[in-house]
């Protein structure tokens, strides 16, 4: 039997993952971009960066906004202990995969991140 997941699983277990004490604020997220879960949860983990709403990129980018460096990508540093070490290979793969990519609109980049680390937590690998 085939489990389809939504986007919103990813944001689940990152959250569960990353969580720090009053800094990680998925409803304050939700409301700053006028998004309801329901929406967020519509979005397939396979939609391609292109397709996705501008307002759910950028709640993913709200979500994970805590780590991301001066440069204006995830810092694994700032991520420190969190997750197992599995979690950080695959952010570390997701990083090498993404952080050069001069393209990207703001908000492509985390939702670009939290998609590979999602389709790496379900397949135990990143694809390139």
């Amino acid at each position: 039997m085939k489990v389809v997941c939504s986007i919103a699983v990813l944001w689940i277990c990152l959250i569960t993952m990353w969580q720090s004490a009053g800094r990680v604020n998925a409803e304050g997220c939700l409301k700053h971009h006028n998004l309801t879960s329901a929406q967020v949860q519509a979005v397939a983990p396979s939609t391609p960066v292109a397709d996705v709403p501008v307002a759910v990129k950028c709640y993913s980018r709200c979500l994970i906004q805590d780590y991301f460096g001066d440069d204006g990508k995830i810092d694994l540093q700032k991520v420190g202990k969190r997750g197992s070490q599995e979690d950080h290979v695959i952010l570390s793969q997701c990083k090498q995969q993404f952080d050069g990519v001069t393209n990207l609109d703001t908000c492509d980049y985390p939702y670009l991140i939290l998609q590979c680390y999602f389709k790496g937590k379900q397949s135990g690998t990143i694809a390139s």
